[in-house]
């Protein structure tokens, strides 16, 4: 699968203990996503009435890993700069591809389909749209893990995260558990866009 790490340099003022064993999270973590671009046209969900519509802008991104993405699993995901700062992160019961999904989309203007689905997550997207305004070459990666690899992870970094590997074969219990405390340890450097300890 190449260099994980690639494009995404580590933080010399990660110094604390949480930001330390998050980084080394997101590190174990499998990049899904990569957001490389953010403009073009502004488009609408083409969804029910009450929907978080948009408009919204564009992206250019990839699927990294389609099988992961799509897999029905408990994870935690990740969402990074590329200056290496994590300012997401959450979780999905079932799918990814339900938190970081691709919808049938209409130009907000004309309101005609477009040729493509786009790309959408409702917590990240205002935020991406806001970073992208003042820094346009900002671009992002999404990464997963599920809660058998976290466990291992957690195991390895001793306490206080340890403590979640009780849970054993409780994968949601895990990937929850991790998501508090990332979240309970926020700041400028670590998950500044989780608006609140249970934001998703």
């Amino acid at each position: 699968m190449g260099n994980r790490d690639a494009g995404l340099p580590r933080l010399s003022s990660m110094t604390s203990a949480a930001h330390q064993h998050a980084y080394a999270i997101f590190n174990a973590a499998t990049p899904v996503i990569r957001i490389h671009g953010i403009g073009g046209k502004r488009w609408k969900r083409n969804v029910a009435q009450g929907a978080r519509v948009g408009p919204w802008l564009q992206a250019e991104y990839d699927i990294l890993d389609t099988g992961l993405w799509k897999a029905r699993t408990p994870c935690l995901y990740l969402v990074a700069g590329n200056d290496g700062v994590i300012r997401y992160v959450g979780t999905s019961r079932n799918r990814l591809a339900d938190r970081w999904r691709v919808s049938p989309a209409l130009d907000a203007e004309a309101m005609t389909p477009l040729s493509e689905r786009q790309l959408f997550h409702s917590q990240c997207w205002i935020r991406i749209e806001q970073e992208v305004q003042r820094l346009p070459e900002s671009t992002y990666e999404v990464r997963c893990i599920d809660g058998t690899r976290l466990s291992s992870v957690l195991a390895k970094l001793g306490p206080p995260l340890v403590a979640f590997t009780a849970l054993g074969g409780d994968g949601e219990g895990i990937v929850a558990g991790v998501e508090r405390w990332m979240c309970n340890n926020q700041g400028p450097q670590l998950v500044s866009w989780n608006v609140a300890m249970t934001g998703r």
